[in-house]
């Protein structure tokens, strides 16, 4: 069994030490955070972790206001980019706001958990 943030997680402690974790559920942002810092532990290497929950976001999107998510959750991305080696969204729905944003504001890499997990199971299964 594999969890589908692990390789995300892993990516990003092989990336860099200052890790940026955006969510817009607490309940989604803690258990990734907690995740990050273990994969840490386990591969011997310190990190900063810096975590962001982007308030209202869900519930707008819950609303029916993707825009309104989509505004919020690219201000916690721009912001974070300025702070951290590497971010993480602990919510794969967040993945789309990446596309949307300026090469200026993604000066640092932006993960998202479906394709490296995909990436990662094409290459232990061949």
């Amino acid at each position: 069994v594999l969890r589908v943030d692990q390789p995300m997680a892993d990516r990003a402690v092989a990336t860099g030490k200052r890790i940026g974790v955006v969510a817009t559920l607490s309940t989604t942002l803690e258990p990734t955070c907690d995740l990050v810092k273990r994969r840490a532990v386990a591969a011997g290497k310190e990190i900063e972790l810096t975590s962001k929950l982007c308030e209202g976001a869900f519930e707008a999107l819950m609303s029916g206001d993707a825009q309104t998510h989509d505004d919020i959750v690219a201000a916690a991305l721009k912001q974070l980019t300025n702070e951290v080696d590497v971010i993480l969204l602990a919510q794969a729905s967040m993945a789309r706001v990446v596309s949307v944003l300026s090469e200026e504001d993604k000066k640092v890499p932006i993960l998202a958990s479906p394709p490296l997990a995909m990436e990662y199971l094409a290459s232990v299964l061949k």
